[in-house]
């Protein structure tokens, strides 16, 4: 189990030419764990920052992290989450469904809507690299993402622990072995969708 206050920064966006998602995960030590995810699907801007939050929290629970510290840069996604606003459409209620179940196995955890201007690490979120410091030789995979979480998880049960559909991920450095998620039990799976 991962001790100690973990910090998570989630942004996701769509626009005519795809959708993407910047995720950064930062130990209590201050190393950071960036991943970027290319969606091969269409979704409004507020679906994007659902399934970045959704992705970024299967990841911290996959590292068993039961302290954590979440910086959004929608205030719509925060005040869902708050319940200030009323959630409108099926699909974002679903999503908001799935970010309560999966908040509420964390020992303790907080959600802030952040501006980018006032806070550079989630502005880094959106320009990955410009302003915040990622080591010279940190590699930072590229995930893409098939199917929304919404429809993924409601097609496999109800666990929204279950990884979301992965196409492929982008190796940037192919001579490092994948990474496969413990519990994997599927050996015929292509080492390109392991995550």
């Amino acid at each position: 189990m991962n001790t100690g206050k973990w910090t998570l920064f989630t942004d996701g966006a769509s626009n005519q030419k795809g959708t993407g998602l910047r995720i950064i995960l930062k130990s209590p030590k201050g190393d950071i764990l960036p991943q970027a995810v290319s969606y091969e699907f269409n979704t409004t801007n507020n679906k994007a920052e659902y399934e970045a939050l959704i992705m970024g929290l299967q990841l911290d629970k996959g590292l068993q992290i039961k302290d954590l510290q979440v910086f959004v840069d929608s205030l719509l996604l925060t005040n869902h989450f708050i319940k200030s606003y009323a959630v409108k459409g099926e699909r974002l209620a679903l999503y908001l469904e799935i970010l309560k179940k999966l908040a509420s196995d964390f020992e303790n955890f907080s959600l802030t809507q952040v501006h980018r201007e006032e806070n550079t690490e989630a502005y880094a979120l959106a320009n990955l690299g410009s302003s915040l410091r990622i080591p010279p030789k940190t590699k930072i995979p590229i995930t893409h993402i098939i199917t929304p979480a919404i429809e993924a998880l409601s097609d496999k049960s109800d666990d929204p622990e279950q990884p979301i559909s992965v196409a492929a991920i982008e190796d940037p450095d192919p001579q490092i072995p994948p990474q496969k998620y413990p519990d994997e039990q599927d050996p015929q799976r292509s080492p390109q969708s392991w995550t």
